[in-house]
């Protein structure tokens, strides 16, 4: 006969361990943020997204861009100016044409005059990581304390980076740099015609009807 098996009771060191088979309280949150950046990465590698993006392309936004493109590099809309024509051809225009300036001129001028000096790209990793630090580290918090004073983050980065800026010589670089994409951009603002009332957006419309008061005064 079968004699019968005695119950015995785990040991007490087995009995407290801790329990690994739920996260801990702390790194649940760290857990679905990481989450959260693999199903976005995911997300950019399907067919969906950038079908999607195709989409917002032939917007009717990027449309009036690509419209604007054209119209900068229309040969059939360049004439030689009348005197009293290049002041309200080089306003108008520059307003027109601000985002061709901006991406074709002012955004490569400004990366030149970044990478030619390496005051200017510490300076610039600098801000970045201030920041990133300030609202990527503690975007929790609603200031930052500095010297035991809680500042607003924005007032803190804004400082900072201003600081930075005057120690690296960053703005004296942007303004050479603004300067000059104005001087290049200032033929093609005084060669391309005044566009028509009613064109492209009502800020060149506003423009349309001040133009003849400053051919006037010209």
């Amino acid at each position: 006969v079968l004699a019968p098996r005695e119950h015995r009771t785990a040991p007490s060191s087995l009995i407290y361990m801790a329990d690994f088979s739920q996260p801990l309280p702390g790194t649940a949150g760290a857990l679905d943020n990481n989450g959260s950046v693999k199903e976005t990465l995911k997300s950019v590698l399907t067919r969906e997204f950038w079908r999607n993006a195709a989409e917002s392309l032939s917007s009717e936004k990027a449309l009036r861009y690509r419209t604007l493109a054209k119209s900068a590099l229309n040969p059939l809309e360049f004439s030689k100016p009348a005197q009293a024509e290049v002041l309200p051809r080089v306003i108008s225009n520059g307003f027109k044409f601000l985002p061709i300036y901006t991406v074709a001129v002012g955004v490569p001028l400004a990366l030149y005059t970044l990478l030619s000096s390496w005051w200017l790209c510490i300076g610039a990793f600098a801000i970045c990581g201030t920041w990133g630090f300030a609202y990527g580290m503690r975007r929790e918090a609603a200031s930052l304390d500095i010297a035991g004073v809680p500042v607003p983050k924005p007032l803190a980065c804004g400082g900072a980076s201003l600081l930075l800026m005057l120690l690296t010589g960053m703005i004296s670089a942007f303004a050479y740099a603004a300067v000059l994409g104005a001087v290049v951009a200032l033929p093609h603002a005084a060669l391309h015609k005044v566009p028509e009332a009613g064109g492209f957006d009502e800020e060149s419309a506003a423009l349309n009807a001040a133009i003849p008061a400053a051919s006037i005064v010209a």
